[in-house]
C-alpha cells in the first residue's frame, strides 16, 4: 500500500534555541522523502529562529507571520498544508525518527481520523523528566470525551486526517494555547481517535512554556481557569446542535479541577479566605464522594501551604505505583 502524503505544521516562536533538534528530528524520519512535506510556521519570532530556519530551507518550507498566537500559526500551516495526514510539532519538542510512518501506518483504517500518542517529558537541555504515560482505552469517541476523564495528547503527539480538519474549520484565535484539545475534541465529533500505546516523541517542559511550573504559577492558574471557560464556549453550540451534553461525571471532574485551580491560585495572591470559602464550597458539593472527598482532603495542604501542596502533589505525579493505585481506589 502506497505511503500517504503527510504534512508536518510546527509552530514557533522565540525558540531558536530548540529549532535545529525540532526540524532535524521530522527531516531525519525513515518516511518517504517525497511524501513528507514540513511547514514552519514562524509566528513574528524576535530571536535568531528565522536564522536558524534558513539552514534547511531546501527541505522544510518557512511561513514567516505577526504575532497572533498558537492558535493561528497552526491556521496558517493548515492553508499551506497538502498533506492526506497532517502531524503538528512544537518547535521546542522533537520526534523519534520512526515517529510518521509508525503513526501514518496507524490511518490505514478508514474509521480513524485522529491518532494521538504519549510523548516522554525533557528538561531545556533534553534529559530525561519523570514522565506518567496515561492509561489509554485503545479509541476514543466523542461519547468517550463527554463521559469525562478522558487524556488527551499534547500537540507534538496529535495527528488528524486533513478530510477532518476541513470539518473541524480554523481553530479560534483564542484558544491560546491549547489548539491541540480543540482540534480533537471537535474532531471526535466527525470520527473516532485511535490512541497509539506507545511514546514516539520528546515533550520539553522549560520555564517559557505553558507546561511548566504546573500548578505552582498564578498566571498560568488564572490563565487556565479563563481558557476553558473559552473552550465551553465553542463546543456547547456543537454539542447543542447534536442534542449532546457533557456527563455528570465529566461536569464532577471539572468541578474537581477548577475548585483545584482557584483554591491554589486565591492562596498564591493572599487570598486565604476566598480560598477557604472555595474549599467549603467543594465540600459541601462533593465532599461525601469518594474521589470528592479524596480531593477535598488533598486541598486542606494547599490551604495550609501552596507550595508543599504542589511539592508533594509533583511527587505523587512521578511515583506510577502511587498513581496506579489511586486509581484502583479512587477510580475516575
Amino acid at each position: 500500500m502506497e505511503s500517504p502524503a503527510v504534512s508536518v505544521v510546527v509552530d514557533n516562536f522565540n525558540y531558536g534555541r530548540f529549532l535545529k533538534q525540532c526540524l532535524e528530528s521530522v527531516i531525519a524520519q525513515d518516511y518517504p522523502r517525497e511524501k513528507l512535506e514540513i511547514i514552519l510556521v514562524d509566528d513574528g519570532s524576535t530571536d535568531d529562529s528565522i536564522k536558524v530556519a534558513e539552514q534547511f530551507s531546501k527541505r522544510v518550507k518557512i511561513v514567516p507571520r505577526r504575532n497572533g498566537g498558537q492558535a493561528e500559526a497552526f491556521n496558517t500551516g493548515l492553508r499551506q498544508a497538502g498533506g492526506d495526514l497532517i502531524m503538528f510539532l512544537d518547535s521546542d519538542d522533537y520526534w523519534d525518527r520512526d515517529k510518521v510512518r509508525v503513526i501514518a501506518d496507524c490511518f490505514k483504517d478508514p474509521a480513524i481520523g485522529i491518532v494521538q500518542h504519549p510523548l516522554l517529558d525533557v528538561d531545556a537541555d533534553g534529559r530525561a523528566l519523570p514522565t506518567s504515560i496515561p492509561r489509554w482505552p485503545s479509541r476514543y469517541t466523542l461519547r468517550d470525551f463527554l463521559k469525562g476523564g478522558a487524556a488527551l495528547a499534547a500537540a507534538s503527539g496529535l495527528a488528524v486526517r486533513s478530510s477532518v480538519i476541513d470539518k473541524i474549520g480554523p481553530i479560534p484565535w483564542d484558544i491560546a494555547w491549547a489548539s491541540d484539545i480543540y482540534m480533537i475534541v471537535h474532531g471526535l465529533f466527525h470520527t473516532d481517535a485511535l490512541n497509539f500505546p506507545q511514546a514516539k516523541g520528546y515533550h520539553r517542559i522549560h520555564g517559557a512554556n505553558n507546561w511548566a511550573e504546573g500548578y505552582s504559577s498564578p498566571k498560568k492558574l488564572r490563565m487556565g481557569l479563563e481558557l476553558q471557560k473559552t473552550f465551553d464556549r465553542y463546543l456547547a453550540p456543537r454539542l447543542k446542535e447534536k442534542g449532546l451534553d457533557y456527563s455528570p461525571e465529566y461536569r464532577f471532574l471539572e468541578d474537581l479541577d477548577t475548585a483545584r485551580r482557584e483554591i491554589l491560585a486565591s492562596m498564591y495572591e493572599g487570598r486565604s479566605s476566598e480560598a477557604r470559602a472555595r474549599w467549603r464550597a467543594l465540600f459541601k458539593k462533593h465532599g461525601l464522594t469518594r474521589l470528592g472527598a479524596f480531593r477535598c482532603g488533598t486541598l486542606l495542604l494547599a490551604l495550609a501551604s501552596p507550595e508543599l501542596y504542589v511539592r508533594t502533589y509533583d511527587l505523587y505525579r512521578t511515583r506510577h505505583w502511587l498513581v496506579r493505585l489511586r486509581g484502583k481506589v479512587l477510580p475516575d
